[in-house]
């Protein structure tokens, strides 16, 4: 993208164009199709989700994002929002964290996160890598009487997460024979569940959205947290 403003027509082939096929022609000589594409617009948060129009998958790094984690956040959430396709955030990576391993995963149950599962349970495939699978549960309370009081001791649900996490893993067994797949529960925050099992791996991947299953996992500001704060390459599948 080119900021129409601070740069003339005549300017834009050193500028962009250039750079960029210097840039690619290594993937050209490696026998990958790579196209390149200047837009004039300095407005990243409405020009990218344009351009994906019909893609599988918008990647981008947040090394090049200008403003500071603030607007890296803001643009996190708005191409969750907005995209027509599955989002990937690719955040700067030290030598330590190129030899990251393991896919994570967080499930919910619904549609979204079957699709969420099915995509990491495929790169932790072709990674040949362990796939962790996230699920959180929140306490719920119990209602005791027509009058609507409630037990002060909040019914555990961490069975029943446990067994609903044992389907994920079986439904990734079912898609991959042989693939190596932990679980983790636990009571708590979603986002911070799955950041705090992302540390160390080498892809996160969450749903855009989720409002049905157990966990209830992504309720809309789950995968834009995980984004805003990604540690680690992080996929929201849509």
């Amino acid at each position: 993208m080119v900021d129409p403003k601070a740069h003339a027509p005549e300017s834009r082939d050193a500028h962009a164009i250039a750079p960029l096929e210097s840039l690619v022609q290594p993937l050209r000589d490696g026998g990958l199709a790579v196209t390149v594409e200047v837009i004039d617009d300095r407005h990243v948060d409405r020009a990218l989700p344009d351009a994906a129009t019909d893609a599988a998958l918008l990647v981008i790094g947040t090394d090049h994002v200008p403003g500071g984690g603030r607007e890296r956040g803001h643009l996190s959430r708005h191409l969750v929002a907005h995209a027509h396709c599955s989002v990937a955030v690719v955040p700067s990576l030290d030598e330590a964290q190129h030899r990251r391993e393991g896919v994570v995963v967080g499930v919910d149950g619904s549609d979204v996160s079957h699709r969420a599962l099915a995509f990491g349970a495929d790169e932790a495939a072709r990674l040949r890598a362990t796939l962790t699978i996230v699920s959180t549960w929140m306490p719920v309370p119990v209602s005791l009487d027509v009058n609507m009081t409630y037990d002060p001791m909040p019914y555990d649900l961490q069975g029943p997460t446990e067994a609903f996490a044992q389907t994920a893993v079986d439904e990734a067994h079912t898609r991959h024979p042989g693939l190596d797949v932990r679980t983790l529960v636990v009571e708590g925050d979603p986002a911070t569940a799955i950041a705090d099992a992302s540390t160390s791996a080498r892809l996160t991947v969450v749903g855009t959205h989720g409002r049905s299953g157990l966990a209830r996992l992504f309720l809309g500001s789950v995968s834009a947290a995980v984004l805003e704060n990604a540690t680690a390459v992080t996929v929201a599948v849509r």
